[in-house]
């Protein structure tokens, strides 16, 4: 089964998205009482295309539940992951808009 350019970009869309949401609720969060932390954990679908599970931390040791450092650099490669969809996007659209201008 193959998976469209568009489906892969909205795809990649979703789960960047859902990255920033983790870890931006963490930043929220992280000096809240008993907070357990969320862990975005990003694989690949039937067609390989990203998906994002949510799951809650296991919290152990002494250290703070939240690492604002790892969380917004996490953020980041979101952000840029974001970008590269979009694009995914932007060049499939153009390269639909060549080929029906090809049929034409």
């Amino acid at each position: 089964m193959t998976i469209s350019a568009f489906a892969y970009g909205i795809a990649g869309l979703r789960a960047a998205d859902m990255r920033v949401m983790a870890r931006a609720q963490n930043i929220v969060n992280w000096q809240s009482q008993d907070y357990q932390p969320v862990v975005p954990d990003q694989t690949t679908g039937i067609n390989d295309e990203p998906i994002v599970k949510i799951t809650r931390a296991e919290l152990t040791g002494d250290f703070p539940p939240v690492d604002l450092a790892a969380e917004i650099v996490d953020m980041k490669m979101a952000q840029r992951a974001y970008q590269a969809s979009a694009q995914v996007i932007r060049t499939a659209d153009e390269m639909s808009k060549t080929l029906l201008d090809a049929i034409a």
